[in-house]
């Protein structure tokens, strides 16, 4: 379960995973947005005991508000966040948080974007927004600019042997390889990729962030720099770069 942060911010983007899992961690944002129980020392919200935190989680909260394509529509429309726009700056109803969850925020149409830039930039200090997007690069880029992103990571299934086989040499490569044979191994790798059926850098990249954490106390300096590298090729990897551009980018962080 991904930790939240602290202190919350007054917008986030959530990008990856499945959708029940973004909306899993929205859910829990919300909560720690509305909390008001007491917490231990040192604690963080939400504390899911306190009557806020309850009905956030079963949907009921008055001062949370969810915003989504009408029935029969694809799009979310200007007109539904004009009106999230104007419900904002009514205080809220029992809380010390207002939360607007837009789901899928990718549903958004570019009319619709543009009037929801006013309230991420200077809305009231208790609005709190949540955009849940599987593919944020649909939003425009001053959206995603008003938002902290949460990129889930993608979700767990039983490793492919083969797949930990591969990881496992990237990351002897990673770790111990000079700048000439990460660099050649990376072509090759992107070469690879680009051939129909085999579209699986995500979960090799993953893997391969795995196989460098077992091996970091061998390699603690370089180790924890491949390790920030991948992770942020991960997070990255919502937007869809292409192979080359992902690998690319890797190879320069490391040299």
């Amino acid at each position: 379960m991904m930790e939240l942060p602290n202190p919350l911010s007054h917008a986030y983007l959530i990008t990856g995973g499945s959708g029940d899992g973004r909306a899993a961690l929205a859910r829990r944002l919300t909560a720690a947005y509305l909390c008001q129980g007491e917490l231990p020392p040192g604690g963080s919200p939400p504390c899911g005991k306190c009557p806020p935190c309850r009905k956030a989680a079963a949907g009921t909260h008055p001062d949370v508000v969810y915003t989504a394509p009408a029935p029969d529509k694809r799009e979310i429309a200007v007109d539904q966040i004009r009106a999230l726009r104007s419900d904002a700056y009514i205080r809220p109803n029992e809380g010390r948080r207002k939360v607007y969850v837009i789901d899928p925020a990718d549903a958004m149409n570019p009319a619709a974007q543009n009037a929801l830039l006013k309230v991420l930039e200077d809305g009231p200090a208790y609005a709190a927004f949540l955009l849940l997007a599987d593919q944020p690069g649909m939003l425009l880029d001053t959206v995603r600019s008003r938002c902290e992103l949460l990129a889930l990571p993608p979700e767990e299934e039983a490793p492919d042997p083969e797949l930990v086989e591969r990881a496992a040499s990237l990351a002897r490569l990673l770790l111990g390889g000079d700048e000439l044979a990460c660099a050649q191994a990376l072509v090759e790798l992107e070469l690879e990729l680009s051939k129909p059926k085999h579209n699986q850098l995500a979960a090799l990249l993953g893997e391969t962030e795995n196989q460098v954490s077992r091996r970091l106390a061998e390699h603690p300096r370089r180790g924890a720099k491949v390790l920030q590298a991948l992770k942020v090729c991960r997070e990255n990897g919502v937007y869809r770069p292409s192979a080359g551009h992902t690998l690319g980018w890797l190879l320069t962080q490391l040299f």
